[in-house]
């Protein structure tokens, strides 16, 4: 699988997924799942700061997020996220109570698929490894469209 920057030009840097979580222990247990995993691992602790990371850093293939955090919910923050990068995918890691809001920011194109806490690290890996190869696909019709226009 060729990695791509987010404008379509070969990466020179593994692709990137951006984790935002208001727990630590969360990201720390992400980065475990992770390990060994041919992405680096950019993390945030908070929604803001999530934002900034993806406003000023290339060759993000896909976003990781919370549903509820303190400084702005799940949901604000996907929305923002979608609309600085359109083409990345967006997962939701979310505890059960907060399934039914995660499940509709799904069905309103805000992230993809929703996972729950405590995660399945297998099912989680998978997520992962689909969402990378969405946005691979993606970024190659896109600059196929381009080049045929």
């Amino acid at each position: 699988m060729t990695q791509r920057h987010n404008d379509g030009a070969p990466a020179k840097h593994p692709l990137q997924i951006l984790c935002v979580d208001d727990e630590e222990n969360v990201l720390k247990a992400l980065r475990r799942v992770f390990r060994g995993e041919p992405f680096r691992m950019l993390m945030a602790t908070t929604g803001a700061q999530g934002l900034d990371i993806l406003l000023h850093t290339e060759n993000i293939g896909l976003i990781l997020t919370d549903q509820q955090m303190p400084d702005m919910s799940g949901r604000e923050f996907l929305t923002a996220a979608k609309a600085l990068a359109p083409r990345i995918p967006r997962i939701i890691l979310t505890g059960y109570t907060d399934r039914n809001s995660a499940q509709e920011a799904v069905a309103r194109g805000l992230a993809f698929r929703v996972l729950l806490k405590p995660w399945n690290d297998q099912k989680l890996l998978q997520a992962v490894r689909d969402g990378l190869e969405r946005n691979l696909l993606e970024e190659e019709t896109a600059e196929t469209t381009f080049l045929n226009e």
